[in-house]
Order: structure tokens, then sequence, then C-alpha cells
């Protein structure tokens, strides 16, 4: 005589394909992910929602545990396996945030002007910071008045994507590039080229000033389609030919004024702003060297 044991395995009916499906997909170990702002406008962010249902398909693939546009603050930082994280370490608080979010993520991705080389935050160096600080406040005792630095020389970063604010189309490519277990990269060319294949006046043809030769695509060359030159927020190009372009410059007739690179106590000025934010020191590729995260071994579906 049978037991029920054994009836219960000859009746049991298989799994349906979608059920099969759904069990296989609850095994996949889906990457850890933060969005964290430091002091900043979160613009960055906003590029990111602006993505609409491309960032809900993206959602589907990760597990977004902290940010704080859809999200309260967790009680506790990580682990993360990438975190990327927008803004300046203004304040002394950023600062310490900062190190928690590296000691507790893989990857530490930076976004946008503000975490690549300070952006507008970085501004109070030049003009100094406590000539600055006395013009915003009228008793600025106890407020943090930091130099502002590239979050590169605060902490370790893998990756940045740049611009102000980032691309966003751009940040999902580098994310799925990541997903599928491949380095991340970003296409070499000069905003020259996205700015004749849209058939924009070259304003070098003109005789002005412009930093398209030297600095890094991908923004479009949306201040070349109003007539605006090319002043370098997106970065120098990885090996782009400075001493070439500045000399062209003088040919052209500009005058040292115009082209020259500023000292460190001078406004920031076209190709000396350019240089000076964007030495190789503070490119992306050269920051740290990338490595692959543990779970990227495999697609994530």
């Amino acid at each position: 005589m049978k037991t029920i044991k054994q009836l219960n395995k000859k009746t049991r009916k298989p799994a349906s394909p979608a059920k099969r499906g759904e069990q296989k997909s609850k095994k996949i170990n889906k990457p850890k992910v933060a969005i964290v702002g430091l002091t900043c406008c979160e613009g960055c962010e906003f590029a990111i929602l602006d993505l609409g249902e491309k960032f809900l398909e993206l959602a589907k693939r990760i597990d977004l545990v902290h940010w704080r546009f859809i999200k309260d603050d967790p009680e506790k930082i990580g682990p993360y396996d990438i975190c990327f994280v927008e803004g300046s370490a203004v304040t002394k608080d950023n600062v310490r945030l900062l190190k928690k979010l590296r000691k507790n993520s893989g990857q530490l991705i930076v976004l946008g002007n503000c975490a690549h080389f300070g952006g507008i935050h970085r501004m109070k160096n030049w003009v100094g910071r406590y000539k600055a600080l006395g013009e915003v406040y009228e008793e600025p005792e106890g407020i943090d008045n930091l130099d502002i630095l590239p979050i590169s020389e605060i902490v370790k970063v893998d990756f940045t994507i740049p611009t102000c604010p980032i691309n966003g189309e751009e940040f999902l490519d580098i994310v799925l590039q990541i997903l599928a277990g491949k380095k991340p990269q970003i296409r070499q060319n000069p905003v020259c080229l996205e700015c004749q294949a849209s058939g924009y006046e070259c304003l070098l043809q003109k005789g002005e000033i412009c930093c398209g030769p030297v600095i890094l695509g991908g923004c479009n060359a949306v201040c070349l389609k109003s007539k605006q030159a090319c002043w370098g927020c997106r970065g120098l190009l990885e090996e782009p030919d400075v001493d070439k372009f500045v000399k062209n410059c003088f040919l052209t007739g500009h005058s040292a004024a115009a082209v020259r690179f500023p000292s460190p106590a001078a406004p920031p000025r076209r190709i000396g702003a350019a240089w000076r934010a964007f030495r190789p020191s503070n490119r992306h590729s050269k920051q740290a060297r990338y490595s692959m995260p543990h779970w990227s071994k495999r697609s994530v579906a």
C-alpha cells in the first residue's frame, strides 16, 4: 500500500514556466545601490529622475536601498555594492558621511562637477575662504569653512560621471555597463565632433576662443547650439593636446590675458579654468584603477 508521501509525489503538478521564471528571478542577487547627495543643488539626481520609464526599468534590476528622493534616510550606512555621490564636501558632516560611504561601498562613483572638482563651491578657494565667509554671514563663528576639494582628493573614487548636471542617458549607459560585468567607459570624442555633427557654427573659425577641441563630448554641444563657446565643463579628454590648442589661440591673435593660466589667487578664466579644474590628476580616468565588483562576474537579469 502506497504512503501519502508517495501519492503526493506522484500527483504533484510541475511548476508552470511563469512560476519557474519567478523562482529563478528570486535567486538573483541584485546589487545594492545608493544615491547620496552632499551639499548640492540635486540637479544630477533630477537628471536621473528625468529618465522616467527608463529609470523604472533600471530599478527592476537593482536593489535601490538608499535614495532620499524616494525613501527616508536609512538608520545605518551600507553596505552597498555601488554608491553614487553628488555634491561637494562643504561641511565636516559632509566629510564624515563621505568617508562612511567609502568604507561601506564596493564601488563609489561620483556624479557631476561639484563632486568631480568642487564646482561652484570651489570658487571660494580663489576668492579666499575667510573673505567669502564674511560676505555671506554677519556672525560666522561656528560655521564650517573648509577648503573645497574634489571628492577624489578626500576618498578613493572608482569612476566619475562628469557635467553639470550629468547626462541622464550617459548615467544609464554606465550603470548598464557595470551590471553587464564590464568596465565602465565614456567615449573619448571632443565637443567639436558633436558641434559639427549637429551643424552648428564653429566659433573657432570666427576667431573666438572655444575649448571644444580638447574637451570631452557627451553634452550634445548644448552651449554651441546657443552660440556660446565651450568653457570645458565636461573636463579634458584623456589625451588632450592642450599646448597645441593654446598656441593656436595665440596664432589667431588672442592676448595672453584671454588665454593665460590664472595664478592660484586669481579667478579662473577660460582655458586656464579648464586646465586647472581638469588637470590629469583630477580626471576620472586617473583617479583610481577600476576593479570589477564581486557580483558583476555574471549578468544581472
